[in-house]
């Protein structure tokens, strides 16, 4: 179709950012833990006994991003993908009292001292160690436990396990940057209120549902427990749920990772499975070329097309193409638009204007099938014809223009009887 704009690598790689300035799931995923170790791959629960700080049961993994790509090292030339980073949680209910029994009456000193200086350590302020408590603790070389001491380096450790890191980074790191350790424990409600995470089994249907959506197959209890793991601890970060913005793009990253495993054999030469983000930039792409055209399409056949164009960057420029060419079939009072490289809701702006200028909705927001009328012959309405067809139809008697006539006709009738 002449004019056509075919997608860029950078409208594939980077649409993930739909809405404008979104993070993209990897960035979400790397901020739960910024010093996680790599543990070489994704940890299986380990069956210990005992429910951690979180919830959940101690061993179960702490997903802390990945790691970049490899050089390529295979026959095919592409990138090696990276490694996962993770760690276990290892903290539970009286795990202060141990920890602190642990050390000796030297480094026992050194922790309170510490803890004292951390805002918000302690719920109580009179429970916090004076210096002239840790002096004379130092002095009676008794240096007893107390449960507000415990429970205040418990407080850290659920942070800990939350971010994937051990108890003594978790504690220097919070010394050394005392307005981190207010924001984390006074602010971001992570302590001192109970975080409510999405249930697992949701999670895992949730996953389920989509993978059979893309790819036409169940998803593996690993990667389902994985997908729990990743969104469970994104909220415990963050003190709450995510945006379905996020959830999608994170649903996007587990099912491209999984095609990744599926369509491993591919040799096309243009896949853009191992670039990052491309199967919801594939999406996305797709879903504002359907919407821009004003076509329809069923969520299952839009999915497995975000498939195909992430297997072959060609395959998604032939679907887009073939959007363009069903618009013009179906709208053929737009033809001369369609030939200058239009979309029709490029065409339709002036229509649009005038929507949105009688309903008082964002210009952007007004969908194609609210102008159907405009262009459902094969001559198009004109803007004078628009206009007066909207002041016909029944809703335009709520809007704030028809509210506003209604008064200044009350106004005039008023004062023409001398009132």
């Amino acid at each position: 179709m002449a004019g056509q704009t075919k997608p860029t690598p950078e409208q594939i790689a980077q649409g993930q950012a739909r809405a404008g300035g979104t993070s993209t799931s990897t960035q979400l995923v790397d901020k739960v833990s910024s010093n996680a170790k790599n543990a070489g791959g994704p940890p299986k629960n380990t069956g210990a006994k005992g429910t951690g700080l979180d919830g959940r049961p101690l061993g179960s993994p702490i997903y802390g991003g990945e790691t970049g790509s490899l050089p390529p090292q295979t026959s095919t030339g592409r990138p090696v993908p990276g490694q996962f980073i993770t760690k276990k949680t290892q903290y539970y209910k009286g795990a202060g009292m141990t920890y602190l029994q642990t050390l000796n009456n030297k480094q026992r000193i050194a922790v309170l001292s510490k803890l004292a200086q951390i805002p918000g350590a302690y719920s109580n302020e009179k429970d916090v160690p004076t210096s002239n408590y840790l002096q004379s603790l130092a002095a009676s070389q008794l240096v007893a436990v107390r449960p507000e001491d415990a429970a205040a380096v418990e407080k850290l450790m659920y942070i800990s396990d939350t971010v994937g890191e051990n108890i003594e980074d978790t504690i220097n790191r919070f010394y050394r940057d005392p307005k981190i350790a207010k924001q984390t424990l006074d602010m971001s409600g992570l302590v001192g209120k109970k975080v409510s995470l999405t249930p697992a089994d949701a999670l895992r249907v949730e996953l389920n549902q989509t993978m059979m959506d893309y790819l036409d197959v169940k998803v593996d209890k690993e990667l389902a427990n994985k997908y729990v793991d990743t969104i469970n601890t994104l909220e415990l970060k963050r003190g709450g749920n995510l945006t379905s913005l996020e959830r999608e793009q994170l649903l996007f990253d587990f099912v491209q990772k999984k095609a990744q495993e599926i369509f491993k054999g591919d040799k096309q030469p243009d896949s853009l499975l191992l670039q990052k983000g491309a199967v919801g930039g594939a999406y996305n792409v797709l879903r504002k070329t359907y919407d821009s055209y004003g076509v329809t399409v069923d969520d299952k056949t839009l999915y497995q097309q975000a498939i195909a164009g992430v297997r072959s960057r060609t395959a998604l420029e032939n679907i887009v193409q073939k959007i363009g060419v069903q618009a013009q079939v179906a709208f053929p009072a737009l033809a001369q638009y369609f030939e200058q490289g239009l979309t029709t809701k490029e065409a339709l702006a002036t229509y649009a204007g005038i929507y949105s200028k009688i309903y008082g909705v964002p210009e952007n927001s007004v969908e194609i099938s609210k102008m159907y009328p405009v262009f459902k012959g094969k001559e198009l309405m004109s803007p004078e014809e628009w206009q007066k067809y909207l002041y016909t139809l029944p809703e335009f008697k709520k809007t704030k223009l028809y509210q506003q006539r209604s008064f200044n006709d009350a106004a005039v009738l008023m004062k023409n009887f001398g009132f």
